[in-house]
């Protein structure tokens, strides 16, 4: 059960809100951070329960200033809006569907930072969304940047691929679109120059003949 009823979660955002969408600076970075940790509290006290319309709006509206904050060099910064993003798809489960397109793309280009914390952090923040939300969708994503130049994102679009084919809901795989999409996303790991890449890819293929077994013969 939420311990916060919607007028809290109002009362806690209106609180929140300035800070949220200030510019990072060397004197706003850390009300920054603070502003989105009070937003990870909102959502593991049942916040979203109480209040789901006001939190996904607020999402909305400072989706820009989150994404800062998630690019910013300050890694301390940095690795609060990750946490956010795993609390929000823990919370949100299937829901977060229309917040895919705001997060995911910036999600996935932290992965081909050189810093092996972010890159490790934005993985598990990653893998947290597919395991929580179950949505095939993001195998889209995976798809856009299985070619990268950057071994590091193509090792998590391989790694996020696969705990799609195990996650997801196999009748949503099993669409058309989506097949091609993991078929895709099988060529291209089979052939990647990274070793790493390949060995996941060939995981992914095993699970794809389970779900898949009328299409792997073409």
């Amino acid at each position: 059960m939420p311990t916060l009823s919607a007028a809290d979660v109002k009362y806690d955002l209106e609180n929140l809100r300035q800070n949220l969408l200030l510019e990072e600076t060397e004197d706003t970075w850390e009300k920054i951070a603070k502003s989105i940790t009070a937003l990870i509290k909102i959502y593991e006290n049942g916040g979203y329960e109480a209040a789901p319309s006001e939190l996904v709006n607020t999402l909305r509206t400072s989706h820009r200033r989150i994404i800062s904050a998630m690019n910013s060099e300050r890694t301390r910064l940095c690795l609060i809006p990750l946490e956010l993003l795993s609390t929000v798809a823990t919370a949100m489960g299937g829901e977060f569907e229309p917040l895919l397109p705001m997060f995911m793309p910036p999600l996935l280009a932290l992965c081909g930072r050189t810093n092996k914390i972010v890159i490790n952090r934005a993985r598990a923040s990653i893998l947290t969304i597919v395991e929580n939300t179950q949505l095939a969708a993001i195998l889209s994503y995976f798809l856009q940047n299985v070619k990268d130049k950057s071994a590091s994102l193509k090792l998590v679009v391989a790694d996020g691929t696969l705990a799609c084919l195990n996650s997801c809901n196999p009748p949503d795989v099993e669409k058309d679109a989506r097949a091609l999409e993991v078929e895709a996303i099988i060529r291209a790991t089979a052939h990647d120059a990274n070793a790493d890449v390949r060995k996941v890819g060939r995981k992914i293929f095993e699970s794809y003949k389970i779900l898949l077994p009328s299409r792997v013969q073409k």
